[in-house]
């Protein structure tokens, strides 16, 4: 088969404009780095130039791009060229700052299981609401929570609703993501609600479980906030905290409650059924894993 030559007929405007986009290319710097790294010679930009010069033109408006918030192509992703069999392709590349957050964010994915928005994921210690009156508290309990990453047992912080338990035990799940360990942050009442709520669902509450049995750090929320029953207490929470208990897995709590007023509330279910023996082995597993730490703070919702 014969080869075919198209010829794109072009008027005296065309071809000048054509002219002046490869003579402009010739001067480019960047566009004659681009040709020297890809092994081609002047010539090349006689069929390229319009492309050459598109591609010099964003590249110098990315380098003086600010931040993802100014970009003005995809979201920090622009049009890059690749040579390929003598073939110049498009592709799109991720700029710095896109890569910068990218890897800021990485340590996200150790999170399997997570109660919460993606702000508290990005949460720091750093950015703790100190008062006047609970900066020394908090400060102290910030300094207790990362010694304890070394030990083997976890923290049962527990105090009055609102003086930032869940703050202060977020910042500290994070940093354990960031140290590549696989954590669950979960609400109890959020846990009990949505096993519930998946009750007929086929093998939710065994895959649920086995998640928050295996992980290597797991975070109970505001635990005695869920309404207690039988099922709630003695197959949910008391297999999942046995399990932990046996394999020495690290393991964290905030509560409204003290370990003896816990105990009190897991002692009679929502029915107002009481049973001291149920709850107080609860308790057992629950003062096993963990440490009780009472924080002093003032209400930060108010």
């Amino acid at each position: 088969m014969e080869s075919m030559n198209i010829e794109i007929m072009m008027n005296e405007e065309q071809k000048n404009y054509r002219q002046k986009c490869i003579e402009a290319c010739k001067k480019d710097e960047l566009i004659l780095q681009f040709l020297r790294e890809h092994g081609c010679d002047l010539s090349f930009v006689e069929n390229h130039s319009s492309k050459l010069l598109k591609w010099a033109q964003d590249q110098r408006t990315c380098a003086k791009c600010l931040g993802l918030d100014h970009c003005v192509f995809d979201n920090g992703r622009n049009l890059d060229l690749e040579l390929q069999d003598g073939f110049l392709i498009q592709v799109y590349r991720k700029c710095r700052y896109f890569k910068k957050e990218e890897e800021k964010t990485q340590f996200l994915k150790n999170y399997i299981l997570f109660h919460g928005n993606n702000e508290m994921k990005l949460r720091e210690f750093d950015q703790a609401d100190l008062k006047s009156s609970d900066a020394l508290e908090i400060g102290r309990t910030i300094k207790e929570l990362l010694t304890n990453m070394q030990e083997s047992k976890g923290i049962y912080l527990c105090g009055k609703p609102g003086i930032g338990k869940t703050f202060l035990m977020n910042c500290l799940a994070n940093q354990y993501v960031k140290d590549n360990k696989k954590v669950a942050f979960v609400n109890a009442a959020t846990l009990i609600f949505d096993l519930k709520a998946g009750f007929y669902e086929n093998g939710l509450i065994e895959s649920t479980l086995n998640k928050l049995k295996k992980c290597d750090v797991l975070f109970l929320d505001d635990i005695g906030g869920e309404s207690v029953t039988s099922w709630s207490r003695d197959e949910i929470l008391m297999p999942l905290l046995n399990e932990r208990m046996e394999k020495r897995m690290k393991t964290y709590f905030t509560s409204n409650y003290s370990f003896k007023e816990l105990e009190e509330h897991f002692s009679f279910d929502s029915r107002g059924n009481e049973d001291k023996i149920k709850a107080n082995r609860l308790m057992e597993r629950i003062k096993a894993v963990s440490v009780e730490k009472k924080l002093k703070g003032v209400n930060r919702r108010g």
